[in-house]
């Protein structure tokens, strides 16, 4: 049985985030998913979890959310080392950040990458991208929405997708969240897993279990549809 954490789910479920899970979990009958609240330890302080998803939060529980991973960052760490699968989406890729800038105010947030973002409440970007993800042996062209506040600045030598169509993790560079490891991190929101069923089949193998989507047809051919959809009205 693998184990996917799913931190937070009463703070982190604003555009039905809980949904990549639950699609994973339809897919394999080997998966189980684990609500960790926000007033629990994390299960994977003490437990071999095989996965940890954390999905877009409000700007007040985003800074919660950040106090409450601070004493588990060296376990974090850790688990990116060994190569624990995570999935983190929305604006919960900037607690792993340095810091997050709103004016005159400063949060500090996990420090495990090298960039900082900067918020900005009375300017809300939305937009959608087409970019690729290229590992060693796979190469997924991945669709992303996004509905933000912030942008984040850095190096981003760890990237997750190289962009074509829209703006990455700002609008000066095509470079579009992190990867390390099998740590994942992107400014998309919403049904992440549902829209890339490609990059699905690819976290179940990193699982070791079956790549089969639930209803994998229909799913793949409304992927290519919207890819389509985009790349057409996009350009």
């Amino acid at each position: 049985m693998k184990k996917i954490e799913f931190l937070f789910p009463e703070l982190s479920n604003i555009f039905g985030e809980f949904y990549n899970i639950e699609y994973l979990k339809k897919c394999n009958k080997d998966i189980k998913i684990i609500e960790t609240n926000h007033k629990e330890t994390p299960k994977f302080v003490t437990e071999d979890i095989d996965m940890i998803y954390l999905g877009t939060l409000s700007e007040e529980k985003q800074e919660q959310a950040i106090e409450l991973l601070k004493p588990y960052k060296d376990k974090i760490e850790q688990l990116i080392k060994r190569g624990t699968i995570f999935l983190i989406t929305g604006n919960s890729i900037e607690i792993f950040g340095k810091e997050i800038k709103d004016g005159d105010k400063k949060v500090k947030g996990l420090g495990i990458f090298n960039f900082t973002s900067v918020r900005n409440m009375n300017d809300r970007h939305n937009s959608q991208y087409v970019g690729l993800f290229k590992d060693k042996k796979d190469e997924i062209i991945m669709l992303g929405h996004r509905s933000q506040f912030s942008f984040s600045y850095g190096d981003f030598k760890d990237s997750f997708i190289d962009i074509d169509i829209g703006i990455g993790m700002n609008p000066d560079t095509k470079k579009e969240g992190i990867h390390k490891n099998n740590f994942f991190a992107t400014y998309s929101l919403g049904p992440y897993l549902i829209m890339n069923p490609l990059f699905t089949k690819y976290i179940l193998r990193l699982l070791n279990l079956d790549d089969k989507l639930l209803f994998e047809d229909e799913i793949i051919e409304a992927y290519e549809y919207r890819k389509n959809e985009l790349i057409n009205n996009l350009k």
